[in-house]
């Protein structure tokens, strides 16, 4: 530990004696770990993290499995059915979404309508910011209410209605039909689709209702409702699986069409049921247009960060040739050479370490900047959660210590491996005169990447158009 500290103290010595050299090192790295930040961000946000839930490692989707392996909704007798018939979850949520005619105000806008079950938002453990969420009764056609609800999300509440306090009770018109705002979404709730948060969520009941065909919520033919479980406590999947595929069968048949002719009515009856884990969410479209982009867009920023390690490599080298009689002396002191060789990691995970910090700001801007690129276009607004998690930032910290300890590794064996007897004889203008053969290779390989960086940047950018 005390060797540790006076490294520290040392090292901050000399890179505040050269403030230009510490500033572009720096700047360079942050710039480079910053960019690898925001892409690991948007991945993060996108693929890893879990929904904003109450334990969403419990929950599961249900789907219909056809004989193309492909995954399709469920039709809303089949969702009672499992509802009446199943054992192993403590919430059955059924839910569909699209984009529909809203307006508010007098001014009509597209925007994304969630119908959910009576349960969807409690079975997700999820309170409001103000106002209720959706209840059984507001779904119960049987309830004896004359008006329809609805549920804004927190977006739609600062876009559209200006953050207005008094919301709750104001109407707004779905596709013609009117619906009272009872309560507001949290900021990043996103439902089951993150990305794609729901602007205004209705009772299930009403989503027949809003389409430009209507048709009944018992019609055994349309299959349109996503269904998500909550695994009761002890319950794993394993078990959820078991339970619900040993009545399937009976399902498939009490629901299926009379109007189907026999062999779609073979077909109908051979479907499958899946059962999915779904923690972070069902985003399948947003992820299948988003996920290769980033992954080669991670790979071109790996790279740059590669190029700036050896270039910052090649400069530390520079350096440690001008100060070979400083560790000589050093040594004739008494250092060992792992006290030298520690002293340059020092000097540059402290480099690398404080990059990190500013790659971090970086990032934040970067990886927002990057969401409004990829999603321009893109049918509905992408709202993620970018703020940095503990993932983001053990990859950023592990991203800096690997970074030092690349750009310490050629300048510390090389001060390892010099007679420092033979180094005091020597003038200084011998001493940093030349590059020497690190130093050329060096150049090489930061040449090499160089040229495929910008070969694979034109592609890149061809990908994106």
């Amino acid at each position: 530990m005390r060797h540790l500290r006076q490294n520290l103290r040392y090292a901050l010595r000399v890179l505040c004696k050269s403030p230009g050299f510490t500033a572009v090192a720096v700047i360079s790295l942050a710039l480079g770990i910053g960019a690898n930040a925001a892409i690991f961000t948007l991945v993060n946000a996108l693929l890893l993290r879990d929904l904003p839930v109450w334990e969403p490692e419990r929950l599961v989707e249900l789907a219909i499995s056809r004989l193309d392996g492909k995954g399709i909704p469920l039709s809303y007798p089949m969702f009672k059915e499992i509802e009446r018939g199943q054992l192993v979850f403590s919430d059955l949520m059924g839910w569909a979404g699209g984009t529909f005619s809203a307006e508010v105000g007098g001014v009509p806008s597209q925007h994304k309508i969630l119908a959910v079950t009576g349960n969807y938002y409690s079975g997700l453990g999820v309170v409001p910011l103000f106002g209720r969420l959706l209840t059984p009764e507001d779904v119960n056609p049987h309830s004896g209410t004359t008006s329809q609800v609805a549920v804004i999300g927190y977006r739609f509440w600062q876009q559209h209605l200006a953050n207005a306090p008094d919301v709750i009770g104001r109407q707004i018109r779905i596709e013609g039909h009117s619906f009272t705002i009872v309560g507001v979404t949290r900021k990043w709730f996103t439902g089951m689709t993150p990305g794609e948060p729901p602007d205004i969520s209705v009772p299930i009941t009403a989503y027949p209702a809003i389409q430009n065909r209507p048709f009944s919520l018992e019609d055994r033919s349309i299959l349109w409702v996503f269904v998500t479980g909550r695994l009761k406590a002890g319950v794993d999947i394993l078990q959820a699986r078991s339970q619900l595929r040993s009545f399937w069968p009976g399902v498939l048949q009490a629901t299926a069409s009379t109007e189907i002719p026999g062999p779609r009515r073979q077909r109908f009856l051979s479907m499958g049921l899946e059962v999915t884990p779904v923690a972070t969410g069902i985003a399948k479209d947003l992820r299948a247009q988003f996920t290769r982009p980033l992954y080669v867009l991670w790979g071109i920023v790996g790279v740059i960060l590669l190029v700036a390690c050896v270039n910052l490599a090649n400069l530390m080298l520079a350096r440690a040739s001008t100060r070979t009689a400083e560790m000589s002396v050093r040594v004739a002191l008494g250092a060992s050479r792992r006290d030298l060789t520690g002293q340059v990691l020092t000097e540059t995970l402290i480099l690398s370490l404080g990059a990190a910090v500013l790659g971090i700001a970086f990032s934040y801007w970067g990886s927002r900047l990057l969401v409004m690129l990829m999603s321009e276009g893109y049918s509905t607004p992408v709202t993620l959660d970018l703020s940095p998690d503990a993932r983001v930032l053990t990859l950023t910290i592990a991203m800096a210590v690997l970074t030092g300890i690349l750009i310490g590794l050629m300048p510390a064996w090389r001060s390892s491996r010099q007679d420092p007897a033979v180094i005091l004889q020597q003038t200084a203008r011998s001493l940093a005169g030349g590059v020497g053969y690190l130093g050329k290779t060096l150049i090489v390989t930061q040449v090499g990447l160089s040229l495929v960086l910008l070969l694979g940047g034109g592609l890149l950018v061809r990908t994106f158009q």
